[in-house]
């Protein structure tokens, strides 16, 4: 064995031995019990940035029999995720190298009201965060009481503003309580909650602000509080706030330069946007504004995404970018359709639109308990006699017990395709569920025709003629 084989060779074991240590700094490791959910999934999402507010899945168990779930992934730096569980959405902070044990209060899902719209009376399952003791989320907690008792008792004077002493004493107050606390996730988090404050109850002048918060600052991107009072401060900035930026400058440059430079030269006109990171993202918070308003042309934000997407000198801004061009153009006609996969009476996998090329498909979600979702079948039957060889029609329930939709399969043959979500929310969260009944129309390439699509009550048979008529090429249906 040579000299130079055995050096390359200790060189990797080394590469290898520290690169699995430099790996376990930044493991986390979430483990939970909760009595009652048995054979339920918990998904564990995080905010893909803070300005579009994407939300993406990074980790999910089933819950197993004896309550129990766990969930690992890495992360390099602090940062709040959330919990979907059912329709209930719950969340807390993660730490790098941290392992947490959390403990549900019971809950009888059998029990919960299928009825009650979870979008405006949202669950919520408690829990307890058992190990580690002492954690980021237990400041942030005891922070959050001080304020909200703060704010409970002091409601009319805070509302009236300009109440600077009032905020000093309390800040003073505070100060004692967590001055010592060197978390640096904590200290950012606990600087931008007074920053917000300050800013609503308009108390600091805004340049001495920005000066303070701001500029020739870090941009906090996975920090709740900087990115909220970020939002806050730059909700309207572009298009109202700035004495610099005028909306007649805004729409030539996005309007007839259709121009990434031209917009930051405009944006740079403002000094408290001489700051190119902070410059940039000001701008992707307006380009998502600016994106659905008729006063600019569409094609020309996208076109300014996308150079963003994948020309910016900052990741995070290439993200954003991308995830606000998906979060716009997702469930738009013409584009690609979500892919979902439910199973038939066999239990075999059905995939949705894959398994039905060269078919229009109408799709609908409905529950036994929505009696409007049941009188859009007396329409829904008259249809599929008309259409039942150019269109497949497919029903997904979204009943919590599955024991009455197999009563409903059983009480009459219906004709079109019947299928229980079988309690997985991704394919709620795919199709954008929020009210029943929802339908959904594909062209018969499997692309979005119409979201939200009519109901059969609607006179659809007439929307049904004219692109059966039409026969238009995938894309150019309308």
């Amino acid at each position: 064995m040579s000299l130079k084989f055995m050096n390359n060779f200790l060189i990797f074991l080394f590469v290898l031995f520290t690169g699995q240590l430099y790996a376990a700094d930044f493991r986390i490791q979430i483990t939970g019990n909760f009595p009652g959910a048995e054979g339920q999934v918990v998904r564990l999402l995080e905010y893909a940035d803070m300005v579009s507010y994407y939300e993406r899945e990074i980790g999910s168990d089933k819950v197993d029999e004896n309550g129990n779930f766990s969930i690992n992934l890495i992360r390099y730096k602090a940062q709040y995720v959330f919990f979907r569980i059912d329709h209930a959405r719950m969340g807390f902070f993660i730490e790098p190298g941290q392992n947490y044990q959390l403990r549900f209060d019971p809950v009888d899902f059998s029990q919960l009201d299928d009825s009650r719209n979870p979008y405006l009376d949202p669950w919520y399952f408690h829990f307890q965060i058992v190990e580690p003791a002492v954690t980021l989320n237990g400041h942030i907690n005891a922070l959050e009481d001080e304020f909200h008792e703060f704010l409970i008792e002091n409601f009319a004077r805070v509302h009236q503003g300009r109440n600077r002493r009032l905020f000093d004493e309390f800040r003073s107050h505070t100060d004692t309580l967590f001055g010592h606390i060197n978390n640096e996730y904590f200290r950012n988090y606990y600087e931008y909650k007074f920053a917000y404050y300050y800013r609503i109850a308009n108390i600091e002048r805004f340049h001495e602000q920005m000066r303070a918060h701001l500029l020739n600052r870090p941009v906090l991107y996975q920090n709740t509080q900087y990115m909220n009072f970020f939002n806050t401060v730059f909700d309207t900035y572009v298009f109202a706030g700035s004495r610099n930026i005028q909306g007649s400058d805004l729409r030539y440059t996005v309007n007839r330069l259709n121009s990434y430079h031209a917009l930051m030269d405009s944006l740079g006109k403002d000094t408290i946007l001489r700051n190119e990171v902070l410059r940039e993202l000001v701008m992707l918070k307006a380009l998502q504004d600016m994106h659905g308003d008729s006063d600019y042309r569409q094609q020309n934000i996208e076109n300014i995404l996308n150079y963003i997407s994948t020309n910016s000198k900052f990741p995070e801004h290439r993200s954003v970018a991308g995830n606000i061009l998906f979060k716009k153009n997702n469930l738009v006609r013409g584009t690609p359709s979500p892919s979902i996969v439910v199973y038939d009476e066999n239990n075999n996998p059905v995939r949705i639109p894959e398994d039905f090329q060269g078919k229009f498909i109408y799709l609908g979600f409905w529950a036994s308990w929505c009696e409007s979702c049941m009188l859009e079948f007396i329409a829904l039957r008259e249809l599929l006699d008309k259409y039942h060889g150019e269109i497949v029609f497919i029903n997904i329930s979204t009943e919590r017990n599955p024991v009455i939709f197999n009563a409903y399969l059983n009480s009459a043959d219906h004709g079109w395709l019947d299928f229980h979500f079988h309690h997985d929310f991704r394919i709620l969260d795919a199709f954008k569920v929020r009210a029943l009944p929802t339908f959904v129309l594909f062209d018969n390439s499997g692309n979005i025709l119409d979201y939200p699509a009519l109901k059969p009550s609607d006179n659809l048979n007439q929307r049904f003629d004219r692109i059966l008529n039409q026969r238009l090429s995938p894309g150019s249906q309308r």
